[in-house]
């Protein structure tokens, strides 16, 4: 299974909802499904790297969302993305305050120019894949519960590219490409907390314990004086305490951080959904910079000393970089965990969100990411045999490995992958809507004997 399709497809759909929330672009439709008014609705973004592509650029033309009494319409223009830039955290890309009340059900989205591209070791482009895209563009997202917009309450949903298990790639024998969508959305509720939150922005009034941050979508750049920024301007309240740490825009340590209204920083936190304010970060790390000041290094530890607090990694190309931490810097799994020092080792995979320091040769770490094992998913394809008799279950044969009883828990994911008129659908559904000789593919790890699915995507027969 080629694993740069799975990341296109992760990556699309989670296009889907990024620009789901810009209800600020483009014309909106009157919606009256759960009475009067409008409720407010966060969108948080996350990605996972690819091996064979550096970049998903696609472009968007019109997204709508589907509700009991009519559709609004989101976003119409063109509009280019680049989704392979979230990794190892989510990014905030949108709040929005003004959606209509009420139950949606669908999101349907006009989509043109997927291309998946690869660069060599100065950044130039090497190679572009052009996939070969089913209904004509359009894709129909349908999750298996309604999406809720209350009056006067904040919705959050952290969209999951998580591209090793949702997006798929596959190759004909042509060298040619095909994909299709799957995406993970989260709703974000008081006992449930996401992964790790990128957001810049300027700081707003200040109080003692925290402060405002406001930004625009995508993490551009703007000023408070910026007229074009202020009619999509957001601001979250973020929460620092005694175990936030500060970096300057060089990569230091700041032991003692002043930080003044209308500066520009860059904070790494956890999204909470507080009773007192409807959006708000525990900040984790604050760097004093705009968003595009510090840079992620890709690799695999190559060497590592301790004592000097130094290590080195190896990126695709075997180029090495060596990385600077400090005590303060702060270690996540690439799910955006806590982890500690201790998980560093030789042969890992890393991500380091950091500054490269020209005159000492290396890069000085804020953050840095590693690949737990329990991150390193296993995959299966096949067509099914038989449910098991217990409904918990099935028994698939695997194109390599023969027959394999596959069990489910309460966290594995169905989707169904379809087309229909003239739509690409994916639906999250049942174990029920699995059957004799149905190709799938199953996302998850070995166990006891079976294979525990995490995810698994059906073909419609």
């Amino acid at each position: 299974m080629d694993k740069a399709m799975n990341k296109f497809y992760v990556g699309l759909l989670l296009l889907m909802l990024i620009l789901l929330s810009a209800c600020n672009s483009g014309d909106s439709n009157t919606l009256q499904s759960g009475g009067d008014g409008t409720g407010s609705v966060a969108i948080l973004l996350t990605d996972a790297p690819i091996d064979d592509f550096d970049q998903f650029m696609l472009t968007v033309t019109e997204i709508s969302l589907l509700g009991d009494e009519g559709a609004v319409t989101l976003f119409s223009g063109d509009e280019t993305l680049d989704l392979l830039n979230l990794q190892s955290h989510a990014d905030l890309f949108s709040l929005s305050n003004d959606i209509p009340a009420g139950n949606y059900y669908k999101i349907r989205m006009q989509v043109s120019n997927p291309q998946l591209i690869r660069l060599d070791m100065n950044g130039e482009v090497q190679k572009i894949v052009v996939p070969q895209m089913g209904g004509n563009g359009k894709l129909d997202l349908n999750p298996r519960s309604d999406i809720m917009v209350v009056e006067g309450e904040m919705l959050a949903l952290q969209v999951d590219l998580d591209v090793e298990k949702s997006i798929h790639l596959i190759q004909n024998g042509n060298d040619q490409y095909r994909f299709r969508p799957v995406v993970f959305v989260d709703i974000l509720t008081y006992g449930v907390g996401g992964k790790l939150v990128r957001i810049s922005g300027y700081v707003d009034d200040m109080e003692s314990g925290g402060f405002e941050l406001c930004s625009v979508l995508n993490n551009e750049s703007y000023t408070r004086l910026d007229e074009d920024a202020e009619a999509n301007e957001h601001c979250v309240y973020v929460y620092t305490d005694e175990q936030t740490v500060y970096f300057d825009d060089m990569g230091n340590v700041l032991d003692m951080p002043s930080i003044q209204e209308d500066d520009t920083v860059t904070i790494l936190g956890y999204y909470r959904n507080r009773e007192d304010r409807h959006v708000g970060l525990d900040a984790e790390i604050v760097e004093m910079a705009a968003g595009d000041v510090y840079k992620s290094f890709y690799g695999v530890v190559d060497s590592l000393d301790i004592e000097n607090k130094q290590f080195v990694i190896r990126d695709k190309q075997e180029q090495l970089t060596t990385i600077l931490f400090y005590s303060e810097s702060k270690f996540f799994t690439m799910m955006g965990e806590s982890m500690t020092l201790n998980d560093l080792a030789v042969g890992v995979r890393v991500k380091v969100e950091g500054v490269y320091d020209d005159a000492m040769s290396m890069v000085k770490a804020a953050a840095i990411f590693t690949e737990s094992p329990s991150e390193m998913v296993e995959s299966l394809s096949g067509g099914v045999l038989q449910l098991h008799d217990d409904l918990a279950g099935f028994d698939m044969s695997d194109n390599l490995l023969g027959d394999v009883c596959v069990e489910l828990d309460g966290n594995t994911n169905i989707y169904l992958l379809s087309i229909e008129d003239g739509s690409f659908n994916s639906e999250e559904v049942g174990l029920s809507e699995l059957q004799a000789g149905q190709h799938l593919e199953v996302y998850g790890s070995f166990r006891m004997g079976c294979f525990i699915a995490e995810n698994v995507l059906l073909e419609s027969l």
